[in-house]
């Protein structure tokens, strides 16, 4: 064996060991000797070509094919949102000898996103189908939440690499949107005080004149039986982990001639046929009468932008008669359109003063009553078992 014959099989030999370190990667052992003996076989100048080529067609010469990247938009992990605010990013592979079919998911998503792709696919065990992947939605919980993220394609790795994403959700400080109101009520009275917020709250701690009332860490706080000790501003502390805020306080005044009377109460809903109508009550108690204004909306509720309102609604009155074994109901009275009754003037008049016009024309109904002491049931309908949102208001005159 001559020199240079030497040098060949030794240039042979180091193609064919670095063919076989790259082909490890990614071919079956069977193919890496078929492609190996064949390499052998070769004048030099076709192994270079045949492992170039090799390499290259199985992704391994990343410079021949683009650089495999997992690309982010928008950004780079780590991602930081916030609870309660919109929040997407999306990924994909870039590079890769084939774009991806299917995605291996392993973490956890921070609670309120949801993962999709651009094949509508959706996170299925751990697996989503698609090339182009999206997170997104409003997190509910903070904390920091890391998955990691694979690649595939038809034949099996678009990329070896699993790529760590990172969201760092942060909670969001509290609102009081409605403080507590003040309050007047007489000696030994019940006195209520509420209050509305937004985002996470994860304690809620009362105060008397800023000072914590010990114990009452509620949504509401009740007083039962309210005397002059508990006159003061209340207020309530809402706190979160990320930090608290504390609302404006509501004055609780003693008065023993404070009274409150009920004037208006109102349900909106779903009108349907048959039994399922909408049916409110009102009880009248004392040996004297409460004159009522009763409104069934249907059409009035379209001027106010409610879809699907209830087209031709049919007001009726029953009295629960208790006089006779079983218990039952006597119709007092019906209106089908608010203008049709018989005291139609008195009507508008008292609409008016309550600052409750109808449209004129219009097929909602209404009727002015006198009631007696007894239990009362308003009945809502469609005309000819029509359906929609229907509304029952009730406003007590005198």
């Amino acid at each position: 064996m001559n020199y240079f014959n030497l040098k060949v099989k030794l240039v042979r030999g180091q193609f064919a060991i670095l063919m076989l370190g790259m082909l490890l990667q990614r071919s079956p052992a069977v193919r890496i000797l078929v492609v190996l003996e064949k390499a052998l076989s070769q004048p030099v100048s076709q192994v270079v070509r045949l492992t170039t080529y090799v390499a290259t067609a199985l992704g391994v010469f990343h410079a021949t094919v683009g650089a495999t990247q997992f690309s982010t938009a928008p950004g780079n992990s780590p991602f930081n949102a916030e609870v309660g605010k919109d929040f997407a990013i999306s990924f994909t592979v870039t590079g890769a000898p084939k774009v991806p079919a299917r995605w291996e998911i392993q973490g956890s998503l921070p609670p309120g996103l949801t993962m999709a792709s651009d094949e509508n696919g959706t996170l299925v065990n751990g697996r989503i189908d698609g090339n182009i992947v999206s997170v997104q939605g409003e997190p509910t919980t903070p904390g920091i939440f890391v998955f990691n993220a694979q690649a595939f394609n038809n034949e099996g790795d678009t990329d070896n690499n699993k790529y760590e994403v990172q969201i760092n959700v942060a909670a969001v400080l509290p609102e009081v949107t409605r403080d507590p109101a003040p309050t007047r009520v007489p000696t030994g009275g019940r006195a209520q005080f509420f209050f509305e917020s937004n985002g996470v709250i994860d304690s809620v701690q009362w105060l008397k004149d800023g000072v914590e009332l010990v114990g009452e860490i509620g949504l509401t706080l009740i007083i039962e039986s309210a005397s002059e000790a508990d006159e003061g501003e209340y207020s309530v502390e809402i706190s979160n982990s990320a930090g608290s805020v504390v609302s404006e306080g509501g004055t609780l005044t003693i008065d023993d001639e404070a009274v409150a009377d009920l004037v208006n109460l109102a349900t909106r809903g779903l009108v349907g046929a048959g039994g399922d109508i909408m049916i409110g009550g009102l009880t009248v108690q004392g040996g004297s009468t409460k004159t009522v204004l009763v409104r069934g909306l249907g059409p009035q509720l379209t001027t106010e932008m409610v879809p699907g309102a209830l087209a031709d609604p049919e007001l009726k009155v029953f009295q629960t008669l208790f006089d006779e074994t079983p218990v039952r109901s006597q119709l007092l009275v019906t209106n089908d359109n608010w203008e049709e009754g018989p005291n139609a003037n008195e009507l508008a008049e008292a609409l008016d003063t309550l600052g409750k016009k109808l449209v004129p024309g219009s097929k909602d109904a209404a009727l002015l009553l006198t009631l007696n002491q007894g239990v009362y049931t308003f009945q809502l309908s469609g005309v000819g078992g029509s359906e929609g949102v229907g509304l029952i208001e009730l406003f007590v005159l005198d």
